[in-house]
């Protein structure tokens, strides 16, 4: 089959709307890029509806065969300028998944275990978020909790920066009063990076089940946390500027506790 170059193919029309939030949800898709990233998005276990490639940078047999794809997957071929079009990353070796996209909800998450909860409250924006994925991914992070997110975890943005994080842990999207709800109920120690009324992180005992909380990079912290009797931690800084980068500072604490509990065996 003749690889797609129209710019006017009712596919490729249909891929191009899917850089709004808006139709993403509205035809129910994720857009994957990148070998890795569609890889790990199907070991996952998430459902793929189309994998868009170009056999000028990679031959279907070789897709097939790095993505571990039945012999009948869906890989449609697409020409060089149209396809270039449609990704980051350009001229190299690349795929663009059509992915049914799949989140995890309170019951996915095991509380008979000893815990390392990251609660990310209000994010705003892909790149952030995708980061800090890719930090719990790499610290071995139980479960993430996205609450009343201003951005989608499914953005393309935030699958790329997270390295496809984004499928390798669970993902819970609710809302902070379901959330604080839930940590009280499961008595999880719940540290919230504030600054009025903190302690230095490095002063906490993080061994035992723990929820780290981040609040949005423009607004901080929301007032339900700080009103609902959890401890505020603070991360000491000798600047002129008043705040860190809030993938940043989740990292310097998820690292803390995983410091903490390798120490206690």
């Amino acid at each position: 089959m003749e690889p797609i170059s129209s710019f006017q193919n009712p596919l490729i029309k249909q891929i191009q709307k899917l850089d709004k939030n808006r139709e993403r949800r509205k035809q129910n898709i994720a857009l994957v890029e990148g070998l890795r990233e569609c890889q790990l998005a199907i070991s996952s276990g998430l459902v793929v509806q189309k994998i868009l490639y170009c056999s000028k940078y990679i031959s279907e047999t070789e897709l097939v065969e790095k993505l571990s794809l039945a012999q009948d997957s869906p890989c449609i071929d697409v020409a060089p300028q149209v396809f270039d079009s449609l990704v980051y990353r350009k001229g190299i070796p690349n795929v663009l998944g059509l992915i049914t996209p799949s989140s995890s909800n309170f019951e996915a998450i095991d509380t008979s275990k000893n815990l390392l909860l990251l609660i990310i409250d209000s994010v705003e924006k892909p790149g952030n978020l995708g980061a800090m994925l890719r930090t719990c991914d790499a610290a071995g992070v139980d479960a993430i909790i996205v609450c009343d997110p201003q951005t989608d975890i499914f953005n393309p943005n935030c699958i790329r920066s997270s390295l496809g994080a984004v499928f390798t842990k669970k993902i819970i999207v609710t809302t902070a009063e379901e959330s604080v709800n839930w940590l009280k109920k499961n008595r999880i120690l719940t540290l919230v990076t504030y600054l009025e009324s903190a302690t230095s992180y490095t002063n906490q005992n993080f061994t035992n089940s723990t929820a780290i909380v981040v609040g949005s990079e423009a607004n901080g912290i929301k007032d339900i946390w700080l009103k609902s009797g959890f401890q505020n931690i603070i991360i000491p800084q000798f600047g002129q500027v008043d705040s860190m980068n809030v993938a940043n500072s989740a990292a310097i604490i998820i690292y803390e506790a995983i410091r903490q509990r390798n120490l206690n065996g």
